[in-house]
Formats: structure tokens, C-alpha cells, sequence
């Protein structure tokens, strides 16, 4: 890897790491990276949550849940709520591609929430960026119906 992408995957690594749980306050905005909203792992915005990011010139596959050897653990995505104009796409592996044997992969757009999504998957990796429909092959993959935000649901 290059010297500017593991520049951001240690900023993505430190600030998901710093304000994993917090409410979603203070979106990071540099000019590389920019978080676009919060993935839980229950129903209604409740639980863990984790910040989801989009590395702006290029989207760039992510892992969700890192252990101390960088490898992705997962989560079970129950709720989603994105706040800027992108598209997210979730991966049960831990590559960006619904190609892969055993992947599955849903994909949403925001801004919207996603209040209720009862996977008995695993998701693993991440990728968010307006023009990701080519590389993850988004046409294959199930779609999440987003609503619009609601004021009382813990965003800010």
C-alpha cells in the first residue's frame, strides 16, 4: 500500500476506534475521508454502533469490527442510518464484491435510515461512495429501502 492510503486507513482505524458507541456529533470531514453515517447491531438505532466511512477520491473497500491482527470480526447490521447523499454497500466477506462464493451483500442510499434489517449475516467489509455501482457490482446484490430520518432516534 501506498504511503497516503495507509495514512487513512490509520485515521479511519484511530477515529472509528476513539468514538465507537458516541452519538453520531461531529461528522469527520478531511479532505480525504468523511463519515456518512452509523451502522448498529439492534433494531431502532440501539447497541453497538460503529461509524461508517467514505474515502471521497476513491471508495475504498473497509473492514467493519477490526481485532488486534487488523482482521474483520463483523457485525450483524440491524439498523443503518446514512447521512450524506452516497450509497453503501455491505459485504458478508471480507472483500467489496458479490462475486465471491458465499457473499452476500446488501446496498443502501441516504440520506435515510434503515430502522429494521434482520440479517442472519455476518457483514464484514464496507465500501460508500457515489459511484461503487461498477466495482461491487451493486445490480446483483439485495437493495435496503431507506425512510427519512427521524429527529428522535438519536441524530443529531
Amino acid at each position: 500500500m501506498n504511503s497516503k492510503v495507509n495514512t487513512i486507513m490509520l485515521l479511519i482505524t484511530f477515529f472509528v476506534a476513539t468514538v465507537m458507541g458516541l452519538p453520531h456529533v461531529g461528522m469527520l470531514d478531511t479532505a480525504d475521508v468523511h463519515d456518512v453515517g452509523l451502522i448498529y447491531d439492534d433494531v431502532n438505532y440501539n447497541g453497538n454502533s460503529t461509524f461508517i466511512i467514505e474515502v471521497k477520491k476513491n471508495p475504498t473497500c473497509l473492514p467493519i469490527n477490526v481485532d488486534a491482527n487488523s482482521r474483520p470480526q463483523g457485525l450483524r447490521i440491524k439498523s443503518i442510518q446514512i447521512c450524506k447523499p452516497t450509497t453503501c454497500a455491505f459485504f458478508t466477506g471480507e472483500k467489496c464484491t458479490s462475486k465471491s462464493t458465499g457473499t452476500f451483500s446488501v446496498a443502501c442510499s441516504g440520506p435515510g435510515d434503515v430502522p429494521n434489517h434482520d440479517p442472519d449475516e455476518l457483514f464484514k467489509s464496507y465500501i460508500c461512495g457515489e459511484n461503487i455501482s461498477r466495482r461491487a457490482a451493486l445490480e446483483r446484490m439485495a437493495t435496503l429501502e431507506t425512510v427519512p430520518h427521524d429527529p428522535n432516534a438519536g441524530m443529531v
